[in-house]
């Protein structure tokens, strides 16, 4: 009885650690696209001039 409550607990054990692997790498790549934007709109970036006067009408950064 021990043996099958502990390969239980192991298959859900897993599946939580695939789900939270799964989270973490999405949060990195969303984190590293934000970052991306940032830089990007930081070269748009002209002191004076705005960015929506630089960057093309219907076009996102």
């Amino acid at each position: 009885m021990t043996v099958q409550i502990n390969e239980k607990e192991e298959e859900k054990i897993e599946g939580l650690t695939r789900e939270a692997e799964i989270l973490i790498e999405e949060e990195a790549s969303k984190k590293d696209l934000k970052e991306k934007r940032g830089v990007i709109k930081q070269t748009y970036y002209d002191g004076s001039k705005k960015l929506k006067h630089i960057v093309p009408k219907g076009k996102r950064i």
